[in-house]
């Protein structure tokens, strides 16, 4: 906003140094009246010209902004007042330095015709410049309050958008912390030998939530580390050994994305896919191909009694979070199918 706010000021200065000079073009193609130089006929623009320019920023940021929009009837009662003062100065002006030029009504004979003419550089014509005046400063507070107006908006979404992905984001940090903690209590009743290392593994996960996420994005080998850390602390309460794996491909490069996005699916996949009788199968997929980040999730469904509505932070969360973050650059898809319950989250990743 800053540039273009330069860029307007100095169209507006190249546009009153075209009208100030404007009006003394003429010496550029006849030099020769600068010998005949008459001091009146350079005042006379240059004063109109001048009053012009304090009408036009006075109504800009006086008038207009007081009256304009609230007080029409009030505003264009003191347009009207102005335009009497107006055409009283300029006729004062006019005719003053006429005399003193020689050429007022009292110097020198004119026939009625002349008089005549004279309405139209007394009151007609500045009556138009007044008018045009007060219509183009009006135009350009118009354009700056409905540009204003806008920007408060966006502001303000920002501030909505930026304040429910915090919210989102504390209904994650809980959620992990109760499930984790639940984990830790039922290795400890089964007197299991490596509860430390789940301790240390719920320490790095919640290190990562709470130092490393931030509201920043954050390095896809981070997120892949955060992830590889809750499998293997789920991974150590199996209660049937199967198949739990993490596939990351080679390709997976260097780029930033929203934290927090996967591990939805992957606490899901472990929810549904194990119970106390029978071996799991749990697979999970994160490839990069082009700009496009694939994470894939697939798991046995062992435990159909469970509903989706009660895994915490729920899919409507991770849909709102994806429909906020990644706005027409995301695709989801969840579905059950021959006993497994299948994810595929595709992102969008910014080139750079």
């Amino acid at each position: 906003m800053k540039i273009k706010y330069i860029k307007f000021t100095w169209l507006q200065t190249i546009a009153w140094l075209v009208i100030f000079f404007l009006p003394y073009l003429n010496i550029i193609f006849e030099p020769e009246r600068l010998n005949n130089f008459n001091y009146v006929f350079f005042l006379i623009p240059f004063l109109f010209t001048v009053t012009l320019f304090f009408l036009f920023y006075f109504n800009l940021f006086v008038l207009a902004p007081s009256f304009i929009i609230d007080k029409n009837i009030v505003y264009f009662i003191v347009v009207a007042l102005g335009l009497v003062l107006f055409l009283y100065v300029n006729h004062f002006i006019y005719s003053k330095l006429s005399a003193l030029a020689n050429v007022s009504d009292t110097a020198t004979a004119k026939s009625a015709t002349d008089k005549r003419w004279e309405v139209f550089p007394r009151y007609i014509f500045p009556s138009i410049f007044y008018i045009l005046t007060l219509l183009v400063s009006n135009i350009h507070f118009l354009l700056n309050e409905r540009r204003n107006e806008n920007e408060e908006k966006q502001k303000m979404q920002i501030e909505k958008i930026a304040t429910e992905l915090s919210m989102l984001k504390l209904q994650i940090s809980p959620h992990f912390l109760f499930n984790t903690l639940n984990n830790i209590r039922w290795m400890v009743r089964k007197q299991m030998g490596h509860t430390e290392e789940v301790v240390m593994k719920l320490s790095e996960i919640l290190r990562y939530i709470i130092y490393e996420v931030g509201e920043a994005k954050v390095a896809i080998q981070q997120e892949v580390e955060h992830l590889k850390n809750y499998i293997e602390l789920q991974s150590l309460r199996l209660p049937v050994p199967g198949v739990v794996a993490f596939n990351v491909s080679s390709s997976i490069g260097s780029q930033k994305i929203e934290p927090l996005l996967f591990i939805h699916f992957v606490e899901n996949a472990f929810k549904y896919g194990i119970d106390s009788k029978t071996a799991p199968e749990i697979v999970f997929e994160l490839d990069n191909i082009g700009n496009q980040l694939i994470f894939k999730a697939k798991n046995k469904i062992l435990n159909p009694t469970n509903k989706l509505e009660n895994t915490g932070i729920g899919l409507s969360n991770i849909k709102r979070r994806l429909e906020l973050l990644y706005a027409n650059k995301h695709s989801l898809e969840t579905r059950a199918e021959d006993g497994y319950y299948l994810v595929k989250l595709i992102l969008i990743l910014d080139e750079n």
